[in-house]
């Protein structure tokens, strides 16, 4: 079975390396080049594992490009398996292989459909999730349901660590599947994708907290958030600040104070813990930077962010 496998990000190229690992022949990889991968969260660069593994790479801008089309068109794959492509794919390419075309979503479809599926997942304080292989079609997390593995969030889990549970999820799928798909004996099953709404993009400026909010949706906000998302980020006067860690903690310490106050202070001038009431409660929030990227030098007890 002959593969062309398309992503640009973390997950696509543990992916790969699963298949590699399996012995399928991949036949080329299409992968986002490095110029076009700025706003790319969790963008990684495939060419030195595919390089190694003797397999043709082309770093591109669009894979639905015609240039694109026709080179898919040229190699003529068996089957085509996307995992972490930036933009959905042409009804031109998914009709090229007689297998079909194989994505991954990091969700339980049809719920968490569209964009940041793991971001929204732990903004919304969902304690499960997983991920889905399928069958693409045109329309976004639409098509067909091959097999599906789920795994909790824990309350310490970012972003970083559910994607990482992701790809081990998706890399188990790979290895258990690809042999079914390419036998024709996959148990196809129906995706209700109209059950749920298509969640959309989330972009850097929708990182703001609202520091009124009970101090566990706030903890929620954070490390949904953050690396290698663009961040939480809070005001204090004209300041702004990223807000990269926080501990939640269902017992209440705090007395007095204002919503975004800082109450406590803790650790070593370059390495500081600080206490925040929050609308309900307060939180531990850490590594909180200037906006240029400096660790923080001016907050103290009193500060209060905005």
């Amino acid at each position: 079975m002959k593969i062309v496998f398309i992503g640009s990000v973390e997950i696509g190229l543990k992916c790969l390396r699963q298949v590699v690992r399996d012995k399928w022949k991949v036949a080329a990889v299409f992968t986002l080049a490095k110029k076009y991968a700025r706003t790319t969260s969790g963008y990684v660069d495939f060419s030195p594992f595919a390089k190694k593994a003797g397999i043709k790479v082309f770093k591109i801008k669009n894979v639905n490009d015609p240039v694109n089309v026709g080179r898919i068109r040229k190699i003529n794959p068996d089957l085509i398996i996307i995992c972490g492509c930036q933009s959905l794919v042409s009804k031109e390419i998914l009709d090229i292989p007689g297998s079909g075309t194989v994505g991954f979503h990091s969700s339980l479809l049809p719920k968490y459909r569209g964009r940041a599926p793991v971001n929204w997942a732990i903004i919304k304080g969902e304690t499960k999730t997983g991920i889905t292989m399928f069958y693409c079609c045109p329309d976004p997390d639409a098509g067909d349901i091959i097999a599906q593995k789920s795994f909790p969030i824990m309350i310490t889990d970012t972003c970083r660590t559910v994607y990482g549970k992701s790809a081990g999820a998706a890399c188990e799928l790979l290895h258990g599947y690809l042999s079914k798909i390419k036998d024709g004996t996959v148990k196809r099953k129906k995706n209700i994708s109209n059950r749920y709404p298509l969640w959309p993009k989330r972009r850097p400026e929708d990182g703001r907290i609202d520091w009124s909010k009970d101090s566990l949706v706030i903890h929620n906000w954070i490390r949904a958030l953050t690396r290698p998302y663009p961040g939480a980020f809070t005001y204090s006067g004209e300041k702004k600040y990223f807000i990269w860690r926080s501990r939640f903690s269902r017992q209440k310490r705090c007395g007095p104070g204002r919503p975004g106050e800082i109450i406590k202070v803790t650790g070593r001038s370059d390495n500081r813990s600080f206490l925040v009431k929050t609308g309900k409660g307060d939180i531990w929030i850490s590594d909180v930077i200037y906006e240029n990227g400096r660790a923080v030098q001016d907050l103290s007890v009193g500060s209060k962010f905005s």
